[in-house]
């Protein structure tokens, strides 16, 4: 993606759809997935391992809301916040969940990546 905003909206757009393939793609090499309550995962293998599994057990349905993009020459970070659905599949369980996130990325070959994601649920959700 050309834009810092294009990268992390493509990437809940990936998500939205359980495109592993996408999603991995967004991401440097060496990337860093930071889930809520679970290990880091970094580079490609890992991080495409991680979202096999949730893709497995979880259809998400989130939309992103920007808070706020810092983007310097080669490297940005993004905050935001998405709300939204996630149901868990085997049981057809969906709830409603809020979440904020914390991208950093680096320009690639003229593309933004991401280089670590993180997301929490803050506390009243």
């Amino acid at each position: 993606m050309e834009t810092v905003e294009g990268t992390v909206r493509a990437y809940f757009e990936a998500l939205n759809r359980a495109d592993v393939d996408d999603v991995v793609a967004l991401f440097v090499e060496d990337g860093t997935f930071m889930a809520n309550e679970a290990p880091s995962v970094t580079g490609h293998k890992q991080i495409r391992q991680s979202f096999e599994g949730h893709f497995r057990e979880i259809s998400f349905r989130r939309e992103v809301h920007i808070d706020e993009i810092r983007e310097g020459s080669e490297i940005a970070t993004a905050r935001t916040h998405t709300t939204g659905t996630l149901t868990f599949l085997a049981a057809s369980n969906t709830v409603t969940i809020d979440s904020r996130e914390l991208f950093v990325l680096r320009k690639t070959d003229g593309d933004w990546r991401i280089t670590d994601y993180m997301f929490n649920r803050p506390a009243s959700s």
